[in-house]
Order: structure tokens, then C-alpha cells, then sequence
């Protein structure tokens, strides 16, 4: 459009033609647009001009061609020293005695600009869902698949479940791990600081009103601590009984049994462990702790903390004792390491627990075996479960699930992750298989924790030298299958990044992949095939020029000879 002006008004004055903006070409315009001014035209793709038509205008103007890039900082030292040689050569046709213009050279080839690998993208882990946080709250208020009936003041009952008392606190592991049964009796030692070893018995009887007998069998010590590490108590039978007295074991409970109670929830029947409370044990206060050993929080506008203390004296709640203490002195903000330390405490207990099979109340028949699981856990933390086992399904009444196409080390993996709300790397995991149990089970977090746990194993692996490009081929659509996809993206993006390697060593499994898929590779390739055709037009011309410059060096030493050389005659 200029040029025709130009030439008219500055007819010896050298022009260059100059590309802008070279960036553009590998950006992404969409990010690009959001950050221009609102009112401004976006930039489309079409807008962006391929090199070829750069050098089509340059080659029918007869004028070099350059490009650059003032974002990465390319090619503006080339337009600035080509620009001075072509004054330079201009100048040279009108002073042409000038010996030291002789020496210019004109304008020299630009390599092409190769942009930069784009850098692999990260996987994000998304925040804990507000069921995990508030699943356990929500159950003991809705107590679905209760086990434990409290019987507090003779006419209130609270229900709840095992596995949460007992790895909150070792009292409550103590007391659900005593063997009731009808053939049954015990005897408990408790180990006290400063006293001797005091025997207590615990009796079973057919009345209401128990008596503690005098001929007891031995049974194991413990030192009761709610921090501790969890221990088992044996008991040994002997006499038939149907109720076990609680009052010489704990100043908190009066008697435990068996009982078919009716579920608040469901309506139905099912056998419970019946825990009778001490008189001086209040509804409300006892609430307040039961809260506390569910979540590890205590609300700081609770009444009657005092007895709140008492009752986590005597059932040897340690931590809530604290936090109580803390609310009392103006201190509650220390409350929260208490409830950090309560939590990985607890943790640690339940993976035992799951480890040793205590306290299981459903068993998950998988391909290669079986693994026993805990209904509460799972129905807190797991939508889809709780679903499953608070619903009218078939499941939900039996103590049985079968999951098809599923090994042992897979759920494992989801049921440590249902209960710490962690992933713990295990051998023999295979990632692919364990996104699709999660996405499943819909749980997006352990999808996403997978993801970076798969594309993690995968750069350690190319580290270390291995292949990896069939294994990431081989992710690549089932990720994209089983909503995994960042895992598919960084599959895409470690396949674009090296796709002369993997399309030479993989020709098949890359034709057989998707059509979406392949245009997504031929558009996000690295190198990208512009900048293949420029390097190899570069190379041509380079070579062409070569060859000029070798036929116009002999041509000049021809002609320097030439007034140089002494005759024969002379010589």
C-alpha cells in the first residue's frame, strides 16, 4: 500500500519489509484478546499471516524480508544492522570510490524463529469437599448405620458408631473391643501413675441389677491414654450372662449389651451395642463430646463446659479437656493445632483399624479377593456411598458389595483415601485403574490426586531414561475417557512436545487415535510445521547464496590476477 508512494517521493532511499508481532503465531489468542482493551477488534486466526506470503510480497517488491518478535526479543538487532548495510550499499552506488564501502555486505539471511516448548501443564489439586469436612457431623446427627446406642438418664438415646468413638478415643477402643458375648466374663486392670495395679471385675448378669462376682479370669493390662497407640484386650469365657457391668471399670458407664434396636434412620431392625450411662452423665454435655470426638472441634459458645471437662476426664479425652481449659483462659485460638493434631491422630488409628479389619461391618468382594471396609467412613465421605448404603438398593441391607473389575490394591488405595483424604502410593498401582474406580465413585479430588501421582511416576521414569512414550499413548484416551483430563492434557502436551520422535517410533498408534486428537496434534506440534518449511527454505536459499558468494570471490581474484601477474617476458 506505501510502497508505490515511497518509491514515488524517496526513490533511492532502501526499503526493508518487517513482520510484527512473530509471537502471535504460536499464542494463545484467546488470552491474548482478554488482555487487549475492551473495545478493541480481536485478533483472529486469520489474521495472523504465514511467513510464505511475507516473502511472496518481499520477492515481488525486490526487497528483503525480516520478522520479529519485540515479546521474545527477536530479530530487532537483525532489522537494525540489515537496515545500516542496505544504506550502507545504497551509498555505495553513489560514491562508489569510496574504497571501505566496498567491504559491506548486503543484507543477510534471517534464520527462522523457533518458539520456545510450551511448558507442561499443571496439575491442580482441588480443594477437600465440604462433605468430607462436614460428612462426620451429618452423620452423627443423622446416624445412619448406627452400631452404638447411648441410654443416658434411662430415657434418652443417642446413637452412634464405633469406629468413630474408638480410634478418637482409647477408652472407647477399650470398652467396644470387650467380648460381651452370652459365654462370657472379664476381668480389666488399669494401670494408674503412683498407685499399685488395681483389679476390677466386670460381671454379667441376667437381671437388671448386677453384682460383681468374686471368681474372675485373668485378662490384659492397658494404660489408658487418648493419644496412645490402640491396644486389643482379651477375655475368656465361663458362665452364660447377657449383660456386662461397667460400674468398677469407668465412673462414665453403668452396663453394655446386644440389642436389636430400631434404626432412627432406616426404620429398621439391627443389632447394636447398647451402652447404659452413669447417672451423673448429662444429655447435653455428653452431646458436646460426642461432637468433639466425630469432628475435633468444640464450639466455644457451648454451655457447661466444666461438666464437658468432667466427662473428657473420665473417659480420658485429653484433648477436649484442653480445649476446654483453653476457652476458659481467653485462649481458644490454640484450639486449632489441637483439632490439626486430633485429625492426623486419628487418621493414623483409622489406617490401623483398617489394616487389622476392627470393627468392619461390610465386605467389598473383588476380583483377585476381598477387603472389609466401614459403612460410616464411607457413607461421611463418599456421596455415592452413602447413596449405596443409605438407599433402597439391595446393597444396602447386606453386609456384602461386589465390585466387578476391580483389584484388591486399587480399593485399598480409595478406601485409605475415603478415610484420610490422602493417596498413599502403594506397589502394584496401576493409576489408570484406580481414575477409573474414582471416577466411579465419583470423587473428582482422587481423580486429580491420581492424575499428578501417574504424570509424577512418568517423569521420574523418563529421568531415569526410560521409554515412555507408549505408556503415555496408551493413557492418553483412556484419561480422556474416565474425566481424567488433565492427565489427558499433560498426555497431549508430552506428545506434541516430542512428535517427530513418537510419530517415527508410533506411526500406528498415532493414526489410530482420534480424529480430534490428531487435529489437536498437527496444530500444537513442536516444532510446529511452519517453522519446519522456514528452516528448510533457510537451508535452500543459505546454500544459494554460498554458492553466489563462491563464484563472485573467483571472478574477483580473476580480476585481481589479472593486473598482478608478470609476463614471461619480464620475468
Amino acid at each position: 500500500m506505501w510502497y508505490l508512494e515511497i518509491k514515488h517521493f524517496c526513490p533511492r532511499t532502501p526499503v526493508i519489509l518487517v513482520g510484527c508481532q512473530l509471537d502471535l503465531r504460536y499464542a494463545d489468542l484467546e488470552a491474548v484478546n482478554r488482555a487487549r482493551r475492551p473495545l478493541s477488534r480481536p485478533i483472529k486466526p486469520g489474521d495472523i499471516l504465514p511467513p510464505e506470503s511475507g516473502r511472496e510480497v518481499a520477492k515481488e517488491l525486490g526487497i528483503p524480508y525480516y520478522e520479529t518478535s519485540v515479546f521474545d526479543q527477536f530479530g530487532i538487532k537483525d532489522i537494525f544492522d540489515n537496515a545500516i548495510r542496505a544504506a550502507l550499499i545504497s551509498r555505495r552506488h553513489l560514491q562508489f570510490w569510496k574504497s571501505h564501502l566496498r567491504k559491506v555486505q548486503k543484507p543477510l539471511l534471517q534464520a527462522p524463529f523457533l518458539p520456545p516448548k510450551a511448558p507442561p501443564p499443571l496439575i491442580k489439586i482441588p480443594e477437600c469437599p465440604a462433605k468430607n469436612r462436614d460428612g462426620p457431623k451429618q452423620l452423627l446427627e443423622s446416624p445412619l448405620c448406627a452400631d452404638v446406642m447411648f441410654t443416658i438418664q434411662e430415657h434418652i438415646h443417642l446413637f452412634a458408631h464405633r469406629i468413630y468413638l474408638s480410634t478418637s478415643s482409647s477408652k472407647f477402643f477399650d470398652l467396644f473391643q470387650m467380648d460381651f458375648s452370652d459365654e462370657s466374663q472379664c476381668l480389666v486392670v488399669t494401670e494408674r501413675h503412683g498407685r499399685d495395679q488395681l483389679m476390677r471385675t466386670l460381671s454379667l448378669d441376667t437381671e437388671e441389677d448386677v453384682t460383681v462376682l468374686s471368681n474372675l479370669s485373668p485378662c490384659s493390662l492397658r494404660a489408658s491414654k487418648s493419644d496412645g497407640t490402640l491396644k486389643m484386650m482379651s477375655f475368656s469365657g465361663m458362665r452364660r450372662r447377657t449383660k456386662l457391668s461397667l460400674v468398677s471399670w469407668s465412673k462414665a458407664f453403668h452396663s453394655i449389651h446386644k440389642e436389636n434396636v430400631i434404626n432412627p434412620i432406616t426404620g429398621a431392625p439391627a443389632l447394636m451395642t447398647v451402652v447404659k450411662m452413669d447417672h451423673s452423665i448429662h444429655h447435653g454435655p455428653f452431646s458436646a463430646v460426642l461432637r468433639f470426638l466425630y469432628t475435633g472441634e468444640l464450639d466455644e459458645k457451648e454451655k457447661d463446659l466444666m461438666k464437658i471437662a468432667q466427662i473428657a476426664e473420665i473417659l480420658e479425652v485429653f484433648d477436649l479437656r484442653m480445649m476446654v481449659e483453653n476457652i476458659m483462659n481467653n485462649e481458644g485460638f490454640m484450639n486449632q493445632e489441637i483439632t490439626k493434631a486430633f485429625h492426623v491422630r486419628k487418621a493414623n488409628r483409622i489406617k490401623e483399624c483398617l489394616a487389622k479389619n476392627n470393627f468392619t461391618d461390610v465386605v467389598f468382594r473383588l476380583d483377585d479377593g476381598t477387603i472389609n471396609a466401614h459403612k460410616p467412613l464411607l457413607i461421611s465421605s463418599c456421596d455415592w456411598m452413602a447413596a449405596l448404603f443409605g438407599g433402597f438398593f439391595m446393597e444396602s441391607a447386606n453386609d456384602e458389595v461386589s465390585f466387578p473389575n476391580t483389584s484388591r490394591v486399587c480399593m485399598q488405595a480409595v478406601l485409605e483415601y475415603l478415610y484420610t483424604n490422602q493417596l498413599s502410593p502403594m506397589a502394584d498401582l496401576d493409576p489408570m485403574e484406580l481414575i477409573a474406580l474414582a471416577n466411579r465413585l465419583c470423587l473428582p479430588r482422587l481423580i486429580a490426586l491420581t492424575e499428578q501421582y501417574a504424570a509424577s511416576e512418568l517423569v521420574k521414569a523418563s529421568k531415569d531414561g526410560q521409554d515412555i512414550d507408549g505408556e503415555v499413548l496408551t493413557y492418553l484416551e483412556l484419561a480422556q475417557f474416565h474425566n481424567a483430563h488433565q492427565l489427558a492434557a499433560w498426555c497431549l502436551h508430552h506428545i506434541c512436545t516430542h512428535y517427530n520422535r513418537i510419530c517415527g517410533n508410533y506411526r500406528k498408534e498415532i493414526k489410530s487415535k482420534s480424529a480430534e486428537n490428531q487435529e489437536y496434534f498437527e496444530k500444537h506440534r513442536w516444532p510446529p510445521v511452519w517453522y519446519l518449511k522456514e528452516e528448510d527454505h533457510y537451508q535452500r536459499v543459505k546454500k544459494e547464496r554460498e554458492k553466489e558468494d563462491v563464484v563472485l570471490n573467483k571472478h574477483h581474484s580473476r580480476w585481481r590476477w589479472c593486473f598482478w601477474s608478470t609476463s614471461p617476458a619480464v620475468a
